[in-house]
């Protein structure tokens, strides 16, 4: 499960591991399933965590000889 006090980081090299035992083929299927879940929410968690970070996240532009602040533009917002 999924533990919210973890870093972020944390969960990224949770999620590693699950995925290199998913791709090693060693795992029985319902332990499987239950790694792929536990990656699912990860996952989840982390585009949270991203999202987040992303609203607090100014970027300088220069306009007309001066900085302005704008708020951070993700890859998202050009597709």
């Amino acid at each position: 499960m999924v533990q919210k006090e973890s870093s972020f980081e944390a969960n990224l090299e949770r999620l590693k591991k699950i995925v290199d035992g998913l791709e090693s083929g060693d795992i029985p299927l319902k332990e499987s399933m239950n790694k792929f879940k536990e990656g699912t929410e990860i996952i989840n968690q982390c585009y949270k965590e991203l999202e987040e970070a992303e609203l607090k996240v100014e970027t300088l532009v220069k306009k007309d000889r001066i900085f302005v602040k704008e708020p951070f533009k993700s890859y998202r917002d050009s597709l």
